[in-house]
């Protein structure tokens, strides 16, 4: 069999079908965001398709319908209502592993029967290349679990089945065993540098964590109201990230920015920064620029990035009608907006020179009126839910029991 040789013309009609089925996923999906669940989705849409796209039209009937049975599947199965997940501000574990579930099927069902063909008539050029293919698809899958180790395992379970279906003692098997030998090398030398640069990536974290608390203790030191309400503000961000689906690291690293989302006041003078009463025109115009002096400040460092869209954009609205640049719905970045609703619903029950705390019940109900025009009314929904189950109540009991004002914001970035 001859992967390279050119396709029936009901090859291409399948491929077109195929294609178009992983562009309309990336339509309902949207545009991959980081550090979003839309890249999962479009990633396996892509990878899916690029399966099905180098097996010739010959072999469908043995290898290409259980591979299209598993494509369909996992988009009516897991994609779409994936996609529905995301703007539905619920967790996913459950869906991720049924994701892996039915890729593992697609890929054992088409790679079990392509290289029992190709092991009875196959040249090994021809194994090695699907195996190739095999190989880099599983490393896209098993990325979101980010272990080296599950990917070799994942890829060596193809390459054992391929050499099962060589006579032994047969030149094709010699020439596998060969080239699995050099490959298994090369993935011992690759796991070493990697661990090293995870240890490197660690330290250079640790090491923008501790900077981070440096600077939310500079924001405090500016305004003694600000080390209570940052402090509030990373647990809940964290809390209501994690309900939206994020992962575990996803959700630290917003919560992280949280504690920064304000730095840029460091730059706004005290006679309006600690003014008891209303500001004028031109002194919320200057306040308005925190957002922008943030931005600079934190565009310094490229770790900053999510640091920095939050802190330039969590004073946007969901209707464009907010500040600096008047981005609307989705154009703010997700980080921003989780921040936004977090910053709300805590500015409204603190107490401050100009205002006396709302209860949390009238604060709940303010984030609902303002729902579809400040704020992501789907992001408000998930904080109502996470308020209602009682984790708001308990974040704010546990931060007032256990910690002292200004000292867990630096404690909580180390």
């Amino acid at each position: 069999m001859n992967l390279r040789a050119p396709p029936e013309e009901g090859g291409r009609s399948l491929r077109r079908v195929l294609q178009g089925v992983a562009t309309a996923v990336q339509f309902v999906v949207g545009p991959a965001e980081p550090g979003t669940a839309r890249q999962d989705v479009v990633r396996r849409a892509v990878t899916t398709t690029a399966i099905m796209a180098i097996m010739p039209i010959e072999q469908l009937r043995i290898a290409g319908w259980p591979a299209i049975v598993g494509a369909c599947s996992i988009v009516l199965i897991y994609d779409i209502p994936l996609a529905y997940l995301v703007f539905a501000k619920q967790r996913f574990f459950l869906e991720r592993v049924l994701g892996l579930v039915l890729d593992a099927l697609v890929l054992m069902g088409a790679s079990f029967y392509v290289f029992r063909e190709m092991g009875a008539a196959g040249s090994a050029s021809d194994i090695w290349l699907v195996f190739m293919v095999y190989m880099v698809t599983g490393g896209f899958i098993l990325a979101p679990i980010g272990s080296l180790i599950y990917t070799a395992l994942w890829t060596g379970w193809f390459a054992f089945g391929t050499l099962l279906y060589f006579e032994p003692g047969s030149q094709y098997r010699e020439e596998m065993y060969t080239r699995l030998v050099f490959l298994g090398l090369i993935g011992l030398i690759s796991l070493a540098a990697a661990r090293e640069l995870q240890k490197r990536r660690a330290r250079l974290e640790q090491q923008n964590r501790q900077t981070m608390g440096m600077l939310a203790t500079l924001v405090e030191a500016r305004d003694t109201d600000a080390g209570a309400h940052l402090h509030h503000i990373q647990h809940f961000s964290r809390a209501l990230a994690r309900y939206l689906g994020l992962s575990d690291r996803e959700a630290q690293e917003v919560a992280y920015a949280s504690m920064i989302h304000d730095v840029g006041k460091a730059n706004v003078p005290d006679a309006i920064l600690k003014k008891a009463g209303g500001l004028d025109p031109d002194e919320r115009h200057t306040m308005q620029q925190h957002t922008i002096w943030g931005d600079v400040l934190l565009s310094e460092n490229q770790d900053f990035e999510l640091a920095r869209q939050v802190a330039r954009w969590h004073h946007e609205h969901w209707d464009g009608s907010g500040y600096p640049d008047g981005l609307a719905a989705e154009e703010i970045p997700l980080a921003a907006r989780i921040v936004a609703v977090a910053d709300v619903y805590d500015a409204l029950i603190s107490e401050r020179s100009y205002k006396s705390a709302w209860m949390p019940v009238k604060a709940i109900a303010e984030l609902q009126r303002i729902a579809g025009s400040h704020l992501d009314p789907v992001i408000v929904d998930a904080f109502v839910e996470l308020y209602e189950q009682g984790v708001i109540g308990r974040i704010s009991e546990t931060i007032a029991r256990t910690e002292q004002p200004g000292q867990g914001l630096v404690r909580h970035a180390a």
